[in-house]
């Protein structure tokens, strides 16, 4: 695995735990790299990526067939990567976000960069996530699973970052609006 894309990972895992978009071990991260996935490992620290967190795993291969050191999302990811265009996956709990799944089944941003590049989130039940994920995220670029946390897609882990950036920002103003 190159070095470039271990510090991708890691820069974007800092910015993630770093600016609150997840907890230190919540979350998981992946690419689309040489005809396979790269993805973090179960538990890791996303805050604190080692070399050692990170795992290559197949694109096609049955999902129960994964090594057991991938993250549990590890099939998630791999139906996304399957049905979308994405190179790029974060799994994130956002807590603004989280709480606005609770009580919606579509989020509509407020806020003009959130209409824009979101347009409307939707929410999907964690027992539907892996049938309606992949699907809802062939023409978004986020969605949420209910009381769980946020999926986000781009050509780049930093554009997936940006989503999921954008997506609690846009919770949150949603939050202060009420106020």
């Amino acid at each position: 695995m190159a070095n470039n894309v271990l510090s991708q990972f890691r820069q974007v895992g800092e910015d993630l735990v770093g600016q609150g978009l997840t907890t230190s071990h919540g979350g998981n991260i992946s690419v689309r790299h040489q005809g396979r996935i790269v993805t973090t490992t179960h538990f890791a620290m996303l805050g604190r990526l080692s070399p050692g967190d990170l795992i290559e795993i197949p694109l096609r291969e049955e999902p129960d067939r994964i090594a057991s050191d991938a993250s549990r999302d590890a099939p998630l990811h791999q139906l996304i990567y399957r049905f979308t265009p994405a190179m790029a996956v974060i799994h994130a709990h956002p807590v603004h976000a989280v709480a606005a799944s609770l009580k919606n089944d579509i989020i509509s941003p407020l806020d003009l960069e959130g209409s824009v590049f979101l347009r409307d989130i939707s929410v999907v039940k964690p027992e539907d996530a892996s049938g309606r994920l992949p699907q809802i995220l062939q023409t978004r670029v986020a969605a949420l699973v209910r009381g769980h946390g946020s999926y986000t897609v781009g050509r780049t882990l930093t554009e997936a970052l940006a989503y999921t950036s954008a997506l609690e920002f846009s919770c949150r103003v949603a939050c202060l609006n009420r106020g």
